[in-house]
């Protein structure tokens, strides 16, 4: 499964059965590329039921400059959730972190040289790949359990209903920071925060006695 915003270079060596890259959504499967040793007239049949590929414990442990086990400077927990309310004098489902939404939701403070751990707990009933702007993060662990394949590096990590993933970047590229849901929908509606370096600033100001208004 690839996030919103995510990317992935895929490279495979061809089985001898066919091999299916598609858009898969809770609805169902929808259309896709089938690769296949032969040329049919047909596309071939395949196993709907096959496990979602896992980066977690894919491929051979390697060498990372922190990992869980690292002195972390700063951490934060960041909850996922749903709940009713009003944005924008209309009512809707509104996107939560830590029980409030943006531009009063928490904002994340760090200095320039910490190693920052962040835990992520969706509590809510949709996906939310959570983008980080500026950084790349480190998967440590998914559910509790430590990452144990290649170095799972990324900048937009999908967290289903129920997940939890702990994961840490280097806070070396100071500035002002978006970190939000990249369902922009999801963002719209409170899914947004900020990640901001100590000592930096900026004149402009945002909400809604203002006219800057983020998304």
């Amino acid at each position: 499964m690839i996030a919103g915003g995510g990317r992935y270079d895929i490279l495979f060596t061809m089985p001898q059965t066919p091999v299916r890259l598609s858009d898969r959504s809770d609805a169902g499967v929808t259309p896709g590329i089938v690769f296949n040793e032969t040329e049919t007239a047909s596309a071939p049949a395949f196993n709907e039921k096959n496990p979602v590929f896992d980066p977690s414990n894919y491929g051979e442990k390697g060498q990372t400059p922190f990992d869980i086990h690292s002195p972390f400077d700063r951490t934060y927990k960041i909850v996922l959730d749903t709940r009713f309310g009003f944005y924008d004098g209309k009512l809707n489902a509104l996107y939560t972190i830590n029980g409030r939404v943006f531009p009063d939701t928490p904002a994340l403070t760090v200095k320039e040289g910490d190693l920052v751990k962040t835990t992520f707990i969706n509590r809510g009933w949709d996906h939310h790949p959570m983008h980080l702007h500026g950084h790349i993060m480190l998967v440590l662990s998914r559910n509790g359990k430590p990452a144990t394949g290649s170095p799972w590096w990324t900048d937009s990590l999908n967290v289903a209903p129920g997940e939890e993933y702990e994961v840490a970047f280097k806070a070396d590229n100071p500035g002002i920071w978006m970190d939000h849901c990249h369902n922009l929908w999801h963002a719209q509606l409170g899914m947004t925060m900020h990640l901001s370096y100590e000592g930096v600033t900026t004149p402009f100001e945002a909400g809604k006695k203002t006219a800057n208004q983020p998304e």
